[in-house]
């Protein structure tokens, strides 16, 4: 099947940690995600279901149900797996020319065949590690944009 590249630009819910905690309580309770066997398997009723699968383990989930934690440190590390990134003041310098990105500085990136996050997508070290990107408004933080890609 290849890697699936995946994003999501979700309100602001405080912290990074409680943001990602709250997506994948959406993703999973609407059913977002990639579930082996398509229909002719019905879809775990819990994330530890999800995961007790050995299918997923091979394909992981394609969304950001493969992402479990906010990491710290490099994201290109061989410890990075299953977490998400920041994406540094001197990145968003370099792709946006501001550290403080707006919602308008995200409308106005380059989207090459429809791709919304493509000028972000250098910043991708590895399947199964994200990238988070906090966007402002009146100068504090409103939105977090995830990005990643995961699956086999």
């Amino acid at each position: 099947m290849g890697a699936t590249g995946w994003d999501y630009l979700v309100p602001f819910d405080g912290s990074v940690a409680t943001t990602l905690e709250q997506l994948r309580a959406e993703v999973f309770a609407a059913g977002d995600y990639y579930w082996p066997g398509g229909d002719d398997r019905p879809k775990p009723a819990t994330e530890d279901e999800l995961w007790a699968d050995e299918w997923v383990h091979e394909s992981m989930t394609h969304s950001i149900l493969d992402i479990f934690k906010v990491g710290t440190g490099d994201p290109a590390s061989d410890d990075a797996f299953g977490s998400t990134f920041e994406v540094t003041a001197g990145e968003c310098e370099r792709i946006f020319g501001t550290t403080r990105v707006t919602a308008d500085d995200l409308a106005r990136m380059p989207r090459p065949d429809g791709d919304p996050t493509a000028a972000l997508n250098p910043l991708l070290t590895h399947r199964g590690v994200g990238r988070h990107l906090i966007v402002h408004a009146a100068g504090v933080p409103d939105q977090i944009l995830f990005f990643g890609y995961s699956g086999d």
